[in-house]
């Protein structure tokens, strides 16, 4: 009589379903389909950041007593704690700019030096971004700390903790060189962290065709940003994720399969 464990058995019913062809088709349609949109979220992201720091810079550089004056409830944090929003900016900068290098195969593959010290950039300063994006939606929530500005608050809440939960998880499975978990891990980082851009698509297209003012649609669009970016990471991560310890990418066992 055989004896088939029960470990070994799962284990072959998870490998069986990773080689599925419909998985196969699936993964190659959303790796197509996937690089547009995040490029274009990308884009959404850094024109606001860009947009954040031209304002800034505008509103420090005209010549009146009060720069302050005139500025509406959203853009008014930026002046009164520049220090903060400035960190902010710039280490938000790095993230989107680093963030492309650590999911390009091709990359990791040739220049692995650039992209384990991006790597490090983009852990670093998705800490400092995370940290000061929360504390400044949680203490100074354009909206004040009631109605909608309470949501803002909330939300932040929870997502700054998170992402600087996923990213000691990212840190500490590629230290243990545990690939693949590191690998999940820093694409949960990153899909928490496109939220913002997100965030702003939605506005872009809700707030025309609603008619809600800017003040309900922000936190409104802010938490199902959220909403719509995790699951579709964790959809990612559990259809990508390969048999085993996960250490091999999908990319590397499709192409053996398809040989």
């Amino acid at each position: 009589m055989v004896d088939i464990s029960t470990a070994d058995t799962a284990s072959n019913i998870g490998e069986n379903i990773f080689k599925s062809p419909s998985r196969r088709r699936m993964r190659k349609v959303l790796d197509i389909i996937g690089w547009p949109v995040v490029v274009l979220l990308l884009f959404v992201g850094l024109s606001s950041l860009f947009g954040r720091v031209e304002f800034m810079n505008e509103a420090f550089s005209q010549q009146v007593a009060n720069p302050e004056e005139g500025i509406g409830e959203f853009g008014i944090r930026y002046i009164q704690h520049y220090f903060m929003a400035g960190i902010h900016l710039v280490f938000g900068f790095v993230v989107y700019v680093c963030a492309p290098f650590q999911f390009m195969t091709s990359i990791r593959k040739r220049f692995i030096g650039f992209h384990r010290w991006t790597g490090r950039a983009w852990m670093v300063s998705g800490a400092i971004a995370g940290f000061t994006g929360a504390f400044f939606g949680i203490v100074w929530p354009f909206t004040g700390h009631q109605g909608f500005g309470l949501v803002q608050t909330a939300i932040n809440a929870i997502i700054g903790p998170f992402t600087l939960y996923c990213l000691y998880r990212a840190y500490s499975n590629i230290r243990a060189r545990n690939f693949g978990a590191h690998r999940e891990w820093m694409i949960r980082t990153f899909a928490v962290m496109l939220g913002v851009a997100t965030q702003r698509v939605l506005m872009i297209v809700l707030i025309p065709l609603t008619g809600l003012p800017y003040e309900i649609m922000f936190a409104s669009c802010m938490v199902l940003g959220m909403a719509i970016n995790i699951p579709v990471a964790e959809y990612w991560i559990r259809l990508t994720r390969t048999p085993g310890n996960g250490n091999q990418h999908w990319k590397f066992m499709d192409g053996k399969l398809a040989a």
